[in-house]
């Protein structure tokens, strides 16, 4: 074990191995907050890989399906409505996930909002208490 703080990098008193600073440096609480940090990031880039496989599935069944319908000249009933109600709640769980991925990495709000045409107090608003759940509920 060495003679330096594991975070910080500055050196340690003599005695008892220690990883970190002694107290009151908070050394050990922000590399235990970093490792939280690194591992919901992990997760939500987990959601988003498994939301966007999930939603090119969805793309392929309904190609085929839209082809099928344009071939007996006869579309099911509601089938469209169906299509787009499964793409509206996924594509608004990928835009969760993405969200919380970046905040996870210290992106600003700012940075957040502006891709989706948001000020970053309107990204704040709207995806500041998202958590990460997946797989999400289905909507009734």
């Amino acid at each position: 074990m060495e003679d330096t703080c594991a975070w910080c990098g500055a050196g340690l008193p003599g005695g008892r191995r220690r990883r970190y600073c002694p107290r009151p440096r908070p050394c050990r609480q922000e590399a235990y907050r970093e490792r939280r940090r690194a591992a919901a990031a992990l997760r939500a880039r987990i959601a988003l890989l498994q939301i966007s496989r999930e939603i090119r599935a969805r793309c392929e069944a309904l190609e085929l399906l839209v082809a099928d319908a344009v071939g007996n000249e006869r579309a099911h009933a509601g089938m469209h409505s169906t299509a787009a109600a499964d793409f509206q709640h996924l594509t608004s769980e990928l835009v969760r996930c993405a969200v919380i991925a970046d905040r996870e990495v210290s992106a600003t709000w700012e940075q957040i909002g502006r891709p989706h045409g948001l000020s970053a107090d309107a990204a704040r608003a709207r995806y500041g208490r998202a958590r990460l759940l997946w797989p999400p509920p289905m909507p009734e």
